[in-house]
């Protein structure tokens, strides 16, 4: 008898303590066995009744407990999985391809760091282009933007970027600039006319939001293009400097920025 009683009490005890948990994301709790997981749902039963089997939906569960002490925590959507992008190359050299015909070369470096998540800075030569302005412009520029990569408005099971660093995105931008160039100044007197030259030193600063969409060929090759507007200072008041971005004066800080990029991956 006291045999009988110690086999019962290992059964009852195994049914008790060998349970699994499914812990949904609400908090609620589910004390089953689970028996299996599958693409889009929790399969699982109660021990009292091991014929029926239950299900839920994958999205819902935050973690399963399982009575052998291992845990499984589930991922909210394949696009945050970096093991869909392992193979993939995650850094950029670019060059923007319109800013010679304004009279600068400006050079890219951009490097993802998470699915969804990249960084890009951004050295523009002010002189190292066409002076299509006459005004005999050099200094620099430089750019840093943090970069979100738009996902889907929906989801569905494994779905994920067909490319780490491609599609549309958002950007803010923080861009400062130094340059000197030629301000010519023009006088018209008793009609007479004549004009002089000086060398202007122009420093100007830009907060951007930047709306932007890129392209990623064969792993390889890509092309970005993307339009800005924000915050800004560094204008003259006779010449519209266009180098890296194009800010207002003091009376009115408005700033604007756009370019096409094509670049490189490793």
């Amino acid at each position: 008898m006291k045999v009988l009683t110690i086999f019962l009490f290992a059964i009852i005890s195994f049914s008790v303590f060998g349970q699994d948990k499914i812990i949904k994301k609400t908090g609620a709790v589910i004390e089953a066995k689970v028996s299996e997981i599958a693409v889009d749902e929790v399969k699982y039963y109660y021990s009292e009744n091991p014929k029926l089997v239950f299900g839920i939906d994958k999205v819902l569960v935050e973690k399963i407990e399982f009575s052998t002490g291992e845990v499984i925590v589930m991922e909210d959507n394949s696009f945050k999985n970096p093991e869909y992008y392992v193979k993939q190359n995650k850094h950029a050299l670019k060059i923007n391809f319109l800013s010679p015909l304004m009279g600068s070369s400006e050079f890219v470096y951009e490097q993802s760091i998470k699915p969804g998540r990249s960084w890009e800075t951004a050295v523009g030569i002010i002189g190292l282009g066409f002076d299509t302005q006459d005004n005999n412009a050099g200094g620099v520029y430089g750019k840093f933007a943090y970069k979100f990569i738009k996902d889907p408005d929906f989801y569905m099971q494994r779905m994920h970027y067909s490319h780490i660093l491609k599609g549309a995105y958002f950007a803010p931008e923080l861009a400062l600039r130094y340059v000197k160039f030629d301000s010519y100044n023009y006088y018209y007197s008793n009609y007479n006319y004549s004009e002089s030259k000086e060398r202007e030193i122009g420093f100007g600063i830009a907060v951007l939001l930047k709306f932007g969409k890129q392209w990623v060929l064969d792993d390889s090759f890509l092309i970005d293009s993307f339009f800005g507007l924000g915050y800004g200072i560094g204008g003259s008041e006779y010449e519209t400097l266009n180098y890296g971005f194009i800010a207002g004066e003091g009376d009115l800080p408005i700033a604007v920025t756009a370019g096409l990029r094509i670049g490189w991956l490793f």
